[in-house]
């Protein structure tokens, strides 16, 4: 027997991965890319929506903490003084000079608390059927008085809501006269704007 084996039995030992190989690898990658891609678009939408809800919930608890704190009225105004998608201020009225003819923030007196950027062009703010969607006469606002009740320039009490959505995807905020406030799901039992 001969220690040493002819060539044509030995198999030689392939190294990296043949074109065919490297095709099918692509192919799969494109058709998964395919898959998931609308599926992580309308995940990265609803999540921007629930952001910018929570965003909006918490503005609203600012400016009542401070007023209650303070006992001095608070606001969350849109930041141009007509749109919410506009992004918005939340600040305490620390003259009492805030009226509905001029529904903006005097930065040498007034304490601002917060402000939160314009929108994503994806999102859109609605005022559900049955509420005023915090506008009084043309002016939108929140308000709450010292005591943490939400009211109006003219001393009424209020409560609003509005609905932030994505086009497919809604959030409805509610808050009720006596200061809380809640975000929720239209179409859930418990997101109603009647009886707020």
């Amino acid at each position: 027997m001969s220690a040493a084996m002819p060539s044509r039995w030995l198999r030689r030992v392939s190294r990296g991965f043949t074109l065919i190989e490297v095709l099918v690898v692509l192919v799969l990658l494109s058709v998964m890319m395919v898959i998931a891609a609308p599926s992580f678009l309308s995940f990265q939408r609803n999540s921007e929506l629930t952001t910018t809800s929570n965003e909006f919930l918490a503005a609203l608890t600012a400016a009542r903490a401070e007023a209650m704190k303070r006992q001095l009225r608070a606001f969350v105004v849109p930041a141009d003084g007509s749109s919410w998608a506009s992004g918005w201020i939340v600040f305490v009225d620390v003259n009492s000079n805030v009226t509905s003819g001029a529904l903006t923030m005097e930065p040498t007196v007034d304490i601002e608390i917060a402000r939160h950027q314009a929108l994503p062009s994806s999102l859109a703010i609605e005022t559900p059927v049955g509420s005023t969607g915090f506008d009084d006469s043309g002016s939108k606002y929140a308000m709450f008085n010292g005591s943490g009740f939400m009211t109006l320039l003219g001393g009424t009490v209020g409560a609003h809501s509005l609905d932030i959505t994505n086009g497919s995807e809604k959030r409805r905020i509610i808050a009720n006269s006596t200061g809380r406030v809640r975000v929720c799901k239209p179409g859930a039992s418990d997101c109603v704007t009647a009886g707020l």
